[in-house]
């Protein structure tokens, strides 16, 4: 595949959140620490992630996520509902967040660095007066 992505078998539909996190991250032939320096995330909090051991991850947080690794809308909800979270109708954040991963999906957009898209998610947010997504000195 293109862009640094190499193809993998999906995993099982009923395969839980943390596989199918691995699985994307090795589609885009990522390591961890990739995933969390793209994210924004603390290499910690991601590593606690990938493995299970966080059980209530925000929409944010989920969403920062599938904006490194340019999820569609699609996998991007399926993501959300394995760790039992999802978009609210009613939250233009949330409205904000689905638009970005539905424009940052796309392989025409490629960034040397996951973070430059995120800061470009960061305008798009702020543009609408809505709140940045998190970074690393969040957590």
């Amino acid at each position: 595949m293109t862009n640094g992505q190499i193809k993998l078998s999906k995993p099982a539909v009923t395969a839980s959140f943390e596989e199918y996190l691995k699985y994307y991250a090795r589609r885009k032939g990522w390591s961890q620490s990739r995933l969390a320096v793209c994210a924004r995330l603390n290499q910690s909090h991601i590593n606690k992630i990938v493995n299970g051991n966080v059980y209530n991850i925000s929409v944010d947080v989920l969403t920062c996520i599938s904006l490194a690794l340019q999820l569609t809308l699609e996998e991007s909800k399926d993501l959300l509902a394995r760790t039992e979270r999802a978009f609210s109708p009613a939250s233009d954040q949330h409205q904000a967040y689905q638009e970005l991963i539905a424009i940052y999906a796309s392989p025409e957009y490629t960034f040397e660095e996951g973070n430059n898209m995120l800061s470009f998610a960061d305008d798009y947010l702020e543009e609408r007066k809505l709140a940045r997504l998190p970074n690393v000195e969040d957590y």
